[in-house]
């Protein structure tokens, strides 16, 4: 590898290497004694955390989590209590002065220890004491100068974290000076210390390096003949007594000549780290001032040109134009601003802001017909698990004029760029009823909107993201960033075939494998280990430059050379987005293919249904195609008010995420084809419908369309890389048919509304609160965050499949298996109890139908159920202050229940606790099973308690515990909850979009 000498300080060229050709040497800092030393601590967490990794040399960043993995060492405070011992030992008796410690501090900075003694041999009293700060960094301990063979820190307590410990104890003959320090700290804590092979090279995989681009490139690659002579002449002084270390810096500096013949200048952002908590919260997490933009000379990296300083702001990311003069970036130029997407050509002249607003615009990058694409957080929506604001896809001219609206995505896209033949390839996060980790998959669009196409990755459960995808100059890959749905925006670069499937693991190639990447069945999104790499930047099909946390680094793919391009900064920040400056080839643009005047509708033909559900699903069985919208997440509410796993809002117990909206139904014809129109720029689905209203088949992803728009589809969950098949469809030769809307309405799905009035008229007269069949109560009294019939039909007894009445799918974290279940039939009404009972009308134990249910109401309830059983339409909420923005409960109820139950039902109940369901009944609150159970039958209770304990309702306990519901039916008569008479959306509630 070679690393470019004058940028002071690169991480490498802190020894005494001399320069080829002759030079003056450099002293080097004092040797780390612990290297050479045995260490043992008193208490070890586990088999990643041993006392071994404290004195290994390796240094993880402040906040890198499980970056510590066999590179720290922790106690077990569990077992341990708030101390510990820690002992370097030596073979033979060595000089010593100095220690070092580096406080664990990558998951929380409590888990430094405090307070501190040192021993020497086996000395009974401690040479040194004092006290460690809790800082992320080198902390001084000095002893008098000592020749001895162990050294014992004795750790007397931490800063109260859950496992404190050390990621480095290092240890010195003499004091090392500040300067000296510095270096240690640079080599130790640089991204380059975990990445040894970096310094290796080999003569011969450098010469078929040299030979395979003068192939690729012919008469561009001009340097090819000198480079081999150089070649020749190293590995002939190799051969000779010349000073191995100067052959080996020579090669070196080959190597990088060679990986970056042309390249001249960089475009580079120099910034702190932002350290985001997912991969979609970047452009509002992590803020810290300071860096800038720069053009940087590759022949001398200290030569730097500002083009924009950043003292108080941050710049985010950066793409250079087609004809390598101008460049976007994103600029927050104060934390209390946004980003906004601004240019500069690269001589420094013509700085310009093209956006501008209370939101964030970022990510951008020049298209092949002048325009810009870019993600923009102005439509008020944001993450139903989280609360970023949602960032989509837009588009605007050079001059910042005419934004469009590209993406309709209710979740998050991310870093858009172009592909070879002008489309945009991006990011996109969803989870339409599935998990939320997965999936950040690939997605291509035209640049008027039009054609969007799943491009890979849509069904594959590791890694969680892809993102930051460039084509690879002269082939159909894609090179990107796999990570994690957790944590910051780096981790393995990969190369992506997607011709050898579109969520197939032969597709995937992980080009860095220090960094392990799960198999695509497999895991649950989230990703381990170091965790480097980031903003991959292919310059021809064998070359590429990445940053990795700090330098950037230029490499083959297939990873036979590599070089630091450009070392990190002295100042801790790092560099990001690394781009060569110089003209690149412009992909064609594509025309758009949408009239100037149009309605706000498209025009979908589905050319055969049944292509992908054959032969679960039988020829003439699917009659309708239901068309239903995903409804945005429109409140900001704090995580920390989160209930069923991530909700926040609440929509449903554990199920959908988001709020339906049912658009209507459109037939099908005889032979699988329907051609329909659909409202445009929104996030829709479809779902496959028989006879009876059951979805024999759903999406569990969405699309968008633009006004006017045509789009074809093959089939049901067909093949993406399967063409239409050569038939003569019966939809086309007839118009477009309209949307039948559903009877209710389109609006969001409100399950107060829409369902529970079939049960209140064909169930509640059986399935009444008291003594209901089977301990069924449907009626609909509001519960603290439903109602009862839900919480009885949906919410009790759930599972990974749903509940025992309803089949619905888990969106929990941990649930990822089912994204890969998408065998038709597999969930919803065709697997659900409470379909079948609907559908037969829910016979008696002699065969006799129980009622008669009318098919609108039958619709409604398998409509519910395919809906993956949402209760509430939308996220608007009345209490946003509340837990899931949702649940009422009286304030007093659990302390009025346990004096109650100590006095009253210790004879039963062990320790006189109450039985409870895990929900309770707000209105109507007589007929919680509380109050229920223990009334005598003659005063209308199920006295299920055998000998009443409470006569009549005038018992005082009784109207004590029913009191409390008092203050409660006050507050809802005058704010009622979203899903009551009268409910409104709260006014103070936080829409902010920045």
């Amino acid at each position: 590898m070679g690393v470019p000498r004058g940028w002071v300080p690169g991480v490498l060229v802190f020894f005494a290497l001399v320069a080829w050709g002759g030079g003056a040497a450099v002293a080097a800092p004092p040797e780390n004694l612990a290297l050479k030393a045995t260490a043992w601590a008193s208490s070890e967490h586990n088999q990643h955390y041993l006392a071994k990794f404290a004195t290994d040399n390796k240094i993880p960043h402040a906040g890198s989590a499980s970056a510590d993995l066999d590179a720290a060492w922790c106690v077990l405070k569990a077992r341990s209590g708030d101390q510990a011992e820690f002992t370097l030992t030596w073979p033979q008796p060595v000089e010593l002065e100095e220690l070092i410690y580096w406080g664990r501090t990558t998951w929380f900075m409590n888990e430094c220890w405090k307070d501190y003694e040192v021993y020497l041999d086996g000395a009974r009293q401690p040479v040194v004491r004092g006290t460690f700060q809790m800082i992320h960094g080198p902390q001084r301990v000095k002893i008098p100068a000592s020749r001895v063979s162990k050294v014992t820190l004795k750790f007397l307590n931490s800063y109260g974290g859950f496992n404190p410990g050390a990621l480095e104890i290092q240890a010195f003959s003499r004091s090392p000076s500040d300067k000296e320090l510095a270096r240690i700290t640079a080599q130790a804590t640089s991204t380059l210390a975990i990445m040894p092979w970096v310094e290796k090279n080999d003569p011969k995989q450098i010469r078929e390096l040299i030979l395979a681009l003068r192939r690729l490139h012919g008469e561009q690659y001009a340097q090819a003949t000198e480079h081999l002579a150089r070649l020749e002449t190293l590995e002939a002084a190799a051969r000779s007594a010349a000073d191995p270390e100067q052959v080996q810096e020579a090669l070196e500096d080959l190597e990088r000549d060679v990986l970056l013949f042309d390249v001249d200048e960089f475009l580079v952002i120099q910034r702190h780290e932002i350290m985001a908590s997912h991969v979609y919260t970047y452009h509002y997490e992590g803020f810290r001032a300071g860096g800038g933009l720069y053009v940087v000379s590759r022949k001398d990296p200290s030569n730097k040109k500002l083009l924009v300083e950043s003292p108080t702001g941050q710049i985010l990311d950066c793409d250079l134009s087609y004809d390598g003069r101008t460049a976007l970036f994103s600029w927050r130029r104060k934390e209390n601003e946004g980003y906004h997407v601004w240019s500069i050509h690269v001589d420094g002249t013509g700085l310009r802001q093209l956006t501008n607003g209370q939101w964030h615009d970022y990510n951008a990058c020049w298209l092949p017909d002048g325009g810009i694409a870019f993600l923009s957080t102005r439509s008020p929506q944001f993450a139903y698990c989280w609360h970023a604001p949602v960032g989509i896809l837009h588009r605007m001219n050079a001059d910042g004029s005419g934004v469009r609206q590209l993406s309709a995505n209710y979740l998050n896209d991310f870093t858009p760029a172009v592909l070879d033949d002008g489309r945009i390839i991006y990011t996109r996060w969803e989870y339409v009823d599935r998990p939320a980790i997965p999936i950040q998959s690939l997605w291509t669009i035209n640049p008027d909107g039009t054609g969007l196409l799943g491009y890979f990755g849509n069904r594959v459960l590791s890694p969680g993201t892809f993102m930051e995808a460039r084509p690879i100059p002269g082939s159909t890959k894609i090179l990107c960033t796999m990570t994690g749905h957790n944590g910051p925006t780096r981790g393995a670069i990969g190369v992506i075939d997607r011709s050898r499937g579109v969520n197939a693991q032969e597709a995937i190639e992980n080009i860095t494998p220090d960094v392990p990447v799960p198999k695509v069945h497999e895991g649950c999104g989230n990703t381990d280990g170091t965790k480097q790499y980031s903003c991959p930047y292919p310059l021809d099909p064998l070359r590429f430059l990445c940053s990795i946390r700090g330098p950037v680094l230029v490499r083959t793919l297939a990873g036979e050379c590599q070089s630091v391009a450009l070392p990190e900064p002295d100042n801790g920040m790092q560099l990001f987005c690394p781009q060569p400056i110089r003209p690149r080839p412009r992909p064609p643009a594509i025309p758009s293919t949408l009239p100037p005047d149009s309605d706000d509708y498209a025009t979908v033909f589905l050319q055969d249904v049944y292509n992908g559900l054959e032969p679960y699903v039988h020829r003439g069985e699917v009659k309708t195609i239901r068309v239903v919208r995903e409804m945005p997440k429109t409140v900001r509410i704090d995580p920390s008010l989160r209930a069923f796993g991530f909700q926040f809002p609440v929509i449903s117990c554990g199920a959908t995420y988001a709020g339906k909206t049912v658009l209507g139904d459109v037939p099908v014809e005889a032979d699988g084809s329907a051609c329909f129109r659909v409202p445009a720029r929104m996030p829709i689905y479809f779902l496959a419908l028989d006879a009876e209203g059951r979805a024999v088949q759903r999406m569990r992803s969405f699309t968008h369309f633009m006004p006017g728009e045509v789009q074809g589809c093959v089939g049901c969950h067909e093949h993406r890389l399967q063409t239409s098949r050569p038939l003569a469809p019966l939809a086309p030769g007839r118009m477009p048919k309209t949307l039948e809307p559903p009877e209710w309405g389109v609006t969001g799905f409100d399950y107060a509304r829409i369902v529970q009035p079939v049960l209140d008229r064909y169930c509640v007269e059986c399935h009444k609160p008291v003594d209901p069949p089977k301990g069924l109560d449907l009626t609909g009294s509001k519960t603290d965050f439903f109602n009862v019939s839900y919480e009885m039909l949906a919410r009790e007894k759930q599972g990974g499949r749903g509940s025992p009445y309803v089949n619905w799918i888990p969106t929990y974290n941990g649930q990822e298996w089912n994204i890969l279940e998408v065998r038709p039939k597999t969930w919803g009404s065709p697997q659900s109890k409470l379909a079948e009972i609907v559908l037969s009308n829910h016979p008696d134990e002699n065969g006799k139908p129980r009622f008669t249910m009318d098919e609108t109401s039958r619709r409604r309830i398998l409509a519910w159920i395919d809906l993956n059983v949402p209760y509430y339409g939308s996220s608007e909420t009345a209490y946003p202050e509340k837990i899931g923005c949702r649940q009422i409960l009286p304030e007093n109820l659990d302390r009025v229940l346990a004096d109650v139950g100590s006095r009253r039902c210790h004879s039963c109940h062990a320790g006189g606790k109450v039985p409870r369901r895990e929900w309770v009944r707000i209105t109507e609150p007589e007929f919680n099973p509380f109050l229920v159970a223990p009334l005598s039958k003659t005063a209308g209770g199920s006295q299920k308690c055998g000998k009443a304990v409470f006569v009549d309702k005038t018992d005082p306990d009784y109207q004590k515990i029913l009191a409390t519901f008092a203050p409660v039916t006050t507050m809802l008569k005058t704010r009622p909850r979203i899903d009551m008479p009268g409910g409104k959306p709260a006014a103070d509630v936080c829409r902010d979009c920045q």
